[in-house]
């Protein structure tokens, strides 16, 4: 069976062909010949009513027809809209305690329909949603429409629209309280984002649920904001707060492999909340071919709870590459503030580390003070439309405060992402520079200097394969990095994407950067956790343009 509806088109046919009841069941084999017909004799008027939410009034089918074919059922129905009814005037007003609201003020401008504009139902609709949604925002919670109507007036094609906002009165955040014993109370007081007798707001509670949640204190939050009566001069709402606590320890245990790493594994340990204060001790140990990690840390809640926090920890470390080979003993203290757009902290940490170069071994002491900034603006994180994350870091070491040498290091790096005007495409660039000042790049250890290669940094290289050589012809590190790359991908269905890359760096010691090029094709899968990106790239500063596959999995910033 088909169904066609001529005489219209964009919205009002979509919005037909989706009401009349023929065009939905066009395709069930289970009709009989007195339904169609009984269906048909109803699409007409069906057609009318579906066309008037979009300001079409005066309606008229033309002709409609239902015949019989070899190939089935068809009904076809000529329409003629005739003129859409258009707003002639809209008035909005506003009474009650928040007839002065400042936010209450324009609602005529930001109103999606104006006048001129042809009816629509939905838009009308919308834009009552808007308004109440404005009053609650700013704590009129009790406000709504005493007057809400269109006046269409179908032989001149015009409406008026007529709105009467009664705000009610101004509602305050009462006393918020929780009866649990997760932790302290003075501490569950420091996460709410609002004080007794600030505006009332839903959106204030949706963000101290949400912060709650984040803890990893709590399995559930239910939020109740208690009935301040009916006595008009009660304003002010308590909150209750329900918190059950979660499961206290996760364990992980997971698998990998990295073109930089090769094959991988870890384990690790997290106690949620060992105590009341929210403190949070962890253990994590990984294993990989070319390097081996334990770390344990712990983190103390301070300051602005939800972000900050006093972190402790101590790394044994051992990684291997090329005829490199490093093994380092870290303990350190850091305070971070970890905000969603900005991440910044300082730290000051004492490392002990053995290496070797070839044939050339050394060891270092270092108590090195850090600090770092980064900036992370993207509305998604995971698969980024639109995105910028830069990040700077300082460190250094002095040996009359226990170093073994005096150095200081500066490092930044950025990372931009842009949807094309064409929006299956997507442009990534990426930028790195770094340098440390110091006498001579010999007196530190190789963890402290800049290598160039690989997956994160000059594909079509391996793993820390660009830098300074040694007289045997082994890459030692740099004082210097310049690293820079441009990615175009284009997404091909929902799941799969292809990209296009040129990568170009070096670590160097001297103003002569030669600056060592790659390129290459890559293909991604996209899930929910990020990207799994398979990359294909060639050294093209090499003569022989090796090529080298290159596999990240991670989010896009």
């Amino acid at each position: 069976m088909t169904v066609t509806v001529q005489g219209i088109e964009g919205d009002a046919y979509k919005n037909v062909m989706a009401s009349i009841k023929i065009a939905l069941q066009q395709d069930n084999p289970q009709l009989t010949v007195r339904h169609i017909r009984r269906l048909h004799k109803a699409a007409p008027e069906q057609i009318v009513k579906a066309l008037a939410p979009l300001g079409y009034y005066s309606v008229k089918i033309k002709d409609s027809s239902l015949t019989r074919k070899e190939d089935g059922w068809h009904a076809v129905y000529e329409v003629v809209p005739g003129s859409p009814v258009f707003i002639d005037t809209i008035d909005i007003t506003v009474t009650g305690k928040g007839k002065d609201e400042e936010s209450l003020q324009n609602l005529k401008k930001t109103f999606p329909l104006q006048e001129g504009d042809q009816l629509n139902d939905a838009s009308y609709e919308k834009g009552k949603k808007e308004i109440l949604k404005t009053a609650l925002g700013s704590g009129y919670i009790k406000a709504g429409f005493t007057t809400s109507k269109i006046l269409v007036h179908r032989q001149d094609h015009r409406a008026d629209i007529q709105l009467v906002l009664e705000t009610g009165p101004l509602f305050f955040f009462g006393k918020t309280y929780s009866n649990q014993d997760i932790i302290r109370p003075d501490m569950f007081q420091r996460y709410l984002p609002y004080k007794q007798s600030d505006v009332y707001s839903r959106k204030s509670l949706n963000q101290l649920q949400t912060t709650l949640y984040a803890t990893g204190y709590f399995k559930q939050v239910v939020i109740e904001p208690q009935d301040p009566g009916s006595d008009i001069k009660e304003q002010e709402i308590p909150v209750n707060v329900k918190l059950e606590s979660g499961k206290k320890n996760r364990y992980s245990f997971g698998i990998g492999y990295g073109t930089d790493t090769g094959a991988r594994g870890n384990i690790g340990w997290k106690n949620r909340i060992l105590n009341r204060h929210g403190h949070k001790p962890e253990f994590n140990i990984q294993l990989a071919e070319n390097s081996s990690r334990a770390h344990a840390g712990y983190e103390i809640p301070v300051f602005d709870l939800r972000y900050d926090s006093v972190d402790l920890g101590t790394v044994f470390f051992d990684e291997t590459w090329d005829d490199t080979w490093i093994k380092q003993l870290s303990i350190s203290g850091s305070v971070n503030h970890n905000a969603p757009k900005q991440q910044y902290g300082v730290g000051l940490e004492y490392l002990h580390e053995n290496y070797t170069i070839g044939v050339t071994s050394g060891s270092a002491n270092l108590l090195i003070p850090s600090a770092y900034f980064t900036m992370i603006l993207a509305e998604n994180r995971v698969k980024t439309e639109h995105g910028l994350r830069w990040s700077a870091s300082l460190k250094g070491g002095n040996t009359e405060f226990l170093s073994s040498t005096n150095f200081l290091q500066a490092q930044a790096n950025g990372k931009m992402i842009l949807t094309t005007p064409w929006p299956d495409w997507r442009f990534i660039g990426r930028a790195a520079i770094g340098a440390i000042m110091m006498e001579s790049i010999d007196e530190l250890p190789p963890s402290l200097r800049f290598y160039a290669g690989g997956d994160q940094s000059v594909r079509g290289y391996g793993y820390k394969e660009l830098g300074p050589e040694n007289a045997s012809g082994k890459v030692i590190g740099g004082q210097y990095l310049t690293e820079a790359s441009i990615e175009f991908e284009r997404t091909i269905t929902d799941t799969w994407s292809a990209a296009v890359f040129y990568d170009l760096g070096n670590a160097y010691d001297d103003i002569d950067a030669d600056l060592q090029a790659g390129a290459g094709l890559g293909v991604r899968m996209n899930l929910p956790f990020g990207q799994v990106r398979l990359d294909i790239a060639a050294a093209l500063s090499d003569a022989d343009y090796p090529v080298r596959i290159h596999l990240t999995i991670g989010a896009d910033l």
